[in-house]
């Protein structure tokens, strides 16, 4: 199994790990919102127009983020922001040039809100062993996309030849999902790791080790 990050292994220290506020008011006015959104409720039955509402409110002003705006120099990284049973919140940093793999979602929901720069995004269907290629969308600061395996597979890359940085949240929390190669359409499962835990770059991304230290 690879890594949707291949930029961390080893350990994390388990403090790093553990579920505290962040110190700026305005994310944890965010993740509060989530919370009563998100927590306890299954995934088919989230009202994602509030959700995408709160993200949208978040990403037309703030800048609360840029504390955990870690970039990487081989992939795009993965900063994780918050994370519970029922949903995690990243900061993923795009340089000019990199993009995630075309990937699915677990059967989870996900969230993408551009906070600066701007991204474009390829929709995927895989049918009879093949990836046909769908809409292509470009979101710059402010706009919010939604994603689930229902929808389709996607692709996200940096767009403009500029950086770019989004705001991801997946209810629930992915641990794992499947990467497809374009030409020949076959899956390998990935393991979703992690480059930075609350603004500390980490040296590991084990997403079962960070999950016990954050739920039990």
């Amino acid at each position: 199994m690879t890594d949707l990050n291949p930029m961390t292994d080893g350990d994390v220290d388990p403090a790093m790990a553990r579920p505290v506020r962040s110190d700026d008011c305005s994310l944890d006015r965010l993740t509060a919102a989530l919370e009563v959104e998100l927590d306890g409720v299954a995934p088919a039955d989230v009202d994602g127009a509030r959700v995408a509402s709160l993200l949208r409110k978040y990403a037309a002003g703030e800048d609360s983020w840029r504390r955990y705006a870690l970039f990487g120099d081989g992939t795009y990284s993965r900063n994780l922001i918050w994370r519970s049973r029922d949903f995690e919140l990243l900061l993923l940093c795009w340089k000019s040039g990199q993009a995630s793999a075309i990937h699915d979602h677990g059967n989870q929901n996900c969230w993408m809100a551009v906070l600066d720069g701007a991204l474009e995004e390829e929709h995927f269907s895989a049918r009879d062993g093949e990836l046909k290629r769908g809409r292509v969308m470009t979101y710059e600061a402010g706009g919010v996309a939604f994603i689930q395996d229902e929808i389709a597979l996607h692709q996200i890359r940096a767009s403009g030849g500029q950086e770019g940085i989004s705001l991801h949240l997946y209810s629930r929390p992915i641990d794992h999902c499947l990467s497809f190669c374009p030409e020949s359409g076959d899956s390998t499962p990935i393991r979703a790791g992690y480059t930075s835990v609350r603004g500390t770059a980490c040296a590991q991304t084990d997403p079962e080790a960070i999950r016990r230290a954050w739920v039990d």
